[in-house]
């Protein structure tokens, strides 16, 4: 993964380096270094994949629930 799309792929899970290296429990210099002097792990792209599915199943499951609410 290159250093924009880690970005790209952050921003869509509303996430910042720190809130990021703080949730995978790395420091925030690695993490920050990432597509710079230190290679992109392989687990990165993998991982905020599943964190942005989650989001989206998180949102739709409020949506039934509400919707269920409604019926």
């Amino acid at each position: 993964m290159t250093l924009e799309r880690f970005k790209e792929k952050l921003h869509s899970c509303d996430l910042n380096l720190k809130e990021f290296s703080q949730f995978v429990n790395m420091p925030y210099s690695t993490v920050a270094k990432y597509g710079r002097s230190n290679p992109m792990p392989g687990w990165v792209e993998p991982f905020l994949n599943l964190y942005y599915e989650n989001i989206q199943m998180q949102h739709l499951k409020q949506e039934i629930k509400s919707l269920a609410q409604k019926l």
